[in-house]
């Protein structure tokens, strides 16, 4: 239940000019946050296809408003009825998993109106995006995705534009060989203080919203698989589709194929294989690093492959994929994936050393968790007693 007393208030102006760009923006007022702007601007070029309803700066804002606790008033602008029926589940999903309070969202729904039949789809230039590009234009998917979406303000920030060029320009490259508009929305969402691990998918969505102008379905490319459901998880096929209505679905693209997958197909794309960017820690933000855990798991799937990926400026030697695979994360997310490679190599008969300790790596993780699972005191003292010996060993070293 929501707090009583001071709203949440969300006021959506009109579209303004700015510096090029076409910009709609919501002034945010709330106890916490006092008054804020969320904005969200597409080029002039592509000034028809902004949206003329409220729906980004709700989903934009939804999460800050569920950590104030307080019901959400929307102004200035109406809000697709459907979505607004589909967010009081999708709020129930984010009480049990992330464990939000769920409150009301007050906003005027928009008559219902016909959605266009093209879909865009969200791009980063990574793995994920690319296997949805590729399959909805080229392989056999259900989509007829027409056109590419870029955020500006995620993984690069908005002070980086220097940055995002180099990496739109690469994504260009990938998304020019399909024949796809590439559209940028700048948003400032990011900036805000939303809970970055439960918010990707909704942020993701909200600008996805923005081009409900020329466009009816937004996709989001999947991250975990069917086969290995990972939940709670931002964003999933159990939640994305939510984030949607009538007159702009969100529909999780992707998730019958695994990562190994989804790389193998990209390998019939020469444009991607040379523009793929999955780094999200080079500090130029228009390469591959090839050392971050990204860039390694994509590598060894490659080797796995026997393909050699020009979008990676070297390839690691033997002792690093080894020592990596040894420093694989513990994640359930992460161990899937892990499993995923293993099988991969072990189904194409690639029995080299980085493979053996990556299974050993997965072996011990799998029996700490059964433990822990099983008895729960007896795992948290054993983890006590490792970190005790080695904080002794680093005092004497």
């Amino acid at each position: 239940m929501s707090r009583t007393g001071a709203r949440f208030e969300v006021a959506v102006d009109e579209a303004r000019p700015v510096e090029g760009q076409v910009r709609r923006t919501a002034t945010i007022t709330s106890p916490a946050l006092g008054t804020q702007e969320l904005w969200y601007e597409v080029d002039e070029a592509h000034a028809e296809v902004l949206t003329d309803r409220g729906d980004p700066f709700v989903l934009g804002a939804l999460t800050l408003a569920m950590t104030e606790g307080r019901d959400l008033v929307v102004t200035g602008a109406q809000v697709d009825a459907a979505l607004l029926r589909n967010l009081v589940e999708f709020q129930r999903i984010w009480q049990v998993w992330f464990d939000y309070s769920p409150i009301v969202v007050h906003a005027e729904p928009s008559a219902r109106r016909d959605a266009p039949d093209a879909a865009v789809v969200a791009f980063s230039g990574g793995a994920d995006s690319a296997h949805s590009a590729w399959t909805n234009t080229r392989g056999g998917g259900r989509y007829p995705v027409a056109g590419a979406m870029m955020i500006r303000g995620i993984d690069i920030p908005l002070t980086d534009p220097d940055g995002f060029a180099r990496a739109s320009t690469r994504a260009r490259r990938m998304t020019d060989s399909l024949e796809l508009d590439l559209v940028v929305v700048a948003t400032n969402a990011w900036t805000l203080p939303v809970p970055i691990g439960h918010y990707t998918g909704m942020g993701v969505a909200a600008a996805l919203h923005v081009l409900d102008g020329r466009y009816g379905t937004g996709l989001i490319p999947s991250t975990a698989t069917y086969r290995d459901l990972v939940v709670p998880l931002n964003s999933s096929p159990v939640s994305d589709w939510m984030l949607g209505g009538d007159a702009f679905a969100i529909a999780h693209d992707g998730a019958a194929a695994n990562r190994f997958e989804k790389l193998d197909a990209l390998t019939a794309w020469p444009e991607a294989m040379a523009a793929l960017r999955v780094c999200l820690v080079d500090p130029r933000h228009d390469r591959n690093c090839g050392e971050c855990h990204k860039c390694m798991m994509t590598l060894a799937a490659f080797r796995v492959l026997g393909v050699e990926a020009p979008c990676f400026d070297r390839a690691p030697t033997p002792a690093e994929l080894t020592a990596w695979a040894r420093r694989w994360p513990s994640g359930r997310y992460y161990l899937q994936e892990g499993l995923v490679l293993v099988d991969a190599a072990r189904a194409r008969g690639v029995d080299e050393p980085w493979v053996r300790a990556l299974r050993n790596r997965i072996r011990v993780a799998q029996v700490k968790d059964g433990v822990r699972a099983a008895w729960p005191g007896l795992a948290d003292g054993a983890a006590s007693v490792h970190r005790r010996i080695a904080e002794a060993r680093s005092t004497r070293r």
